[in-house]
């Protein structure tokens, strides 16, 4: 039985893009980038309290000393998950209605459409399991 995902909100999303970059960090360096200016210039008790929803969730681990904060799941997994609510949310699951609003409502050049064909052949061939 796979584990399930937890649902991390922008905010959180953000905190993990820099958790992600760095393999591991400390809670003060990640309130630390996140109270520049141009990276938000959040307030540092609004980022210890993001990450502490992301330690309940379960979405990070928290190690001492210094309130390291690994990921308990990859980037592609939790982006996976958050795509699959998205499209269960908003398109009531179908993959089809999402691809073809996007391909209708945007002009892909050749070189996106020679990789999303790619992409489809490849699938289609059994060479991606990730569906």
């Amino acid at each position: 039985m796979q584990q399930e995902i937890p649902k991390v909100t922008e905010r959180e999303l953000e905190i993990m893009e820099i958790i992600w970059q760095n393999r591991e960090m400390s809670a003060v360096d990640i309130a630390a980038h996140f109270l520049r200016p141009e990276n938000g210039a959040h307030f540092k008790n609004t980022t210890y309290t993001f990450i502490k929803r992301l330690v309940e969730k379960g979405v990070i681990e928290r190690r001492e000393p210094g309130f390291r904060c690994l990921p308990l799941f990859g980037r592609d997994q939790i982006l996976l998950s958050e795509t699959k609510s998205f499209i269960d949310r908003v398109y009531q699951g179908s993959f089809n209605q999402l691809f073809a609003q996007f391909i209708e409502n945007r002009v892909l050049s050749d070189g996106e459409l020679k990789k999303l064909r790619d992409l489809i052949d490849k699938t289609v061939k059994g060479g991606d399991d990730n569906a």
